[in-house]
């Protein structure tokens, strides 16, 4: 991604948290599986620990109930 790294750091939270919330609550996007949101969020959290822990999500937050 070739943006500022705080534009870069926002955008990637977001993603982050869209997946995190499709993957506790699968009625808000109908067509994407709540394993592959799972699946998603957990690639991001790999790769931005960072960035997860500034939002105050963990690998298990994609179970936790809204």
């Amino acid at each position: 991604m070739h943006a500022r790294k705080q534009v870069r750091d926002i955008l990637i939270g977001r993603k982050m948290r869209r997946w995190c919330d499709i993957a506790r609550c699968p009625s808000l996007d109908r067509n994407c599986a709540p394993g592959r949101a799972r699946k998603n969020y957990w690639h991001l959290w790999r790769k931005y620990p960072e960035i997860a822990a500034k939002l105050g999500l963990h690998e298990w937050s994609v179970f936790d109930r809204l």
